[in-house]
């Protein structure tokens, strides 16, 4: 497999040195790095598509009862 670009690494390594990024990011992305690339993907992905139906829920709930 090809190694990362430059501007991946630098990406990468901004947010594992940002203080103000969460431990969780930075666990994932340690971990993520350990994995197939394209599986890690595709986990992140789906993830992020359950946690926005999750969030676009709990909006939806929080406006509903808002307006009654």
């Amino acid at each position: 497999m090809a190694d990362p670009e430059p501007s991946e690494v630098g990406e990468i390594a901004a947010v594992m040195a940002d203080p103000a990024a969460s431990y969780w990011l930075k666990e994932a992305i340690t971990s993520a790095l350990d994995r197939d690339v394209f599986d890690a993907e595709r986990d992140a992905l789906l993830l992020a598509r359950l946690l926005t139906k999750r969030l676009d829920a709990i909006v939806a709930r929080h406006f509903e009862t808002r307006n009654t």
